[in-house]
């Protein structure tokens, strides 16, 4: 069974990843988001779909910071090894600080460090 694909992400390189929803034809820049420099390629990638998705909601969200970081210790969920992290976030826009949760899975980390070699 074909999945179909919900999310187009261009990732160029030498330049910034933009990601945008199918949900509402937003986009969301790597570059609209100060402090992104911090987080994985993985990372940066689930928070962009993140903020796409609050886009379509809200037209007027972003530019957003990166305000903190906090990666837990890996964990099994439904049988897949895990690593949870949580981003604060600030929309500078609308002066709103919230937090964006993930569960980085191992397949996606052994991924990453294979396409960062």
């Amino acid at each position: 069974m074909k999945r179909k694909v919900t999310n187009e992400i261009k990732d160029e390189p030498g330049e910034p990843m933009v990601v945008r929803s199918k949900m509402g034809e937003a986009t969301v820049s790597e570059s609209e988001v100060k402090g992104i420099e911090n987080l994985t390629p993985t990372e940066k990638k689930h928070l962009l779909l993140q903020l796409a998705r609050d886009r379509v909601k809200d037209s007027s969200a972003g530019p957003w910071e990166v305000v903190d970081i906090f990666r837990e210790n890996w964990r099994t969920i439904k049988a897949t090894l895990s690593q949870p992290v949580e981003i604060n976030v600030r929309d500078v826009g609308r002066d709103a600080l919230f937090q964006v949760s993930l569960d980085i899975t191992q397949l996606e980390r052994e991924l990453e460090t294979q396409g960062l070699e």
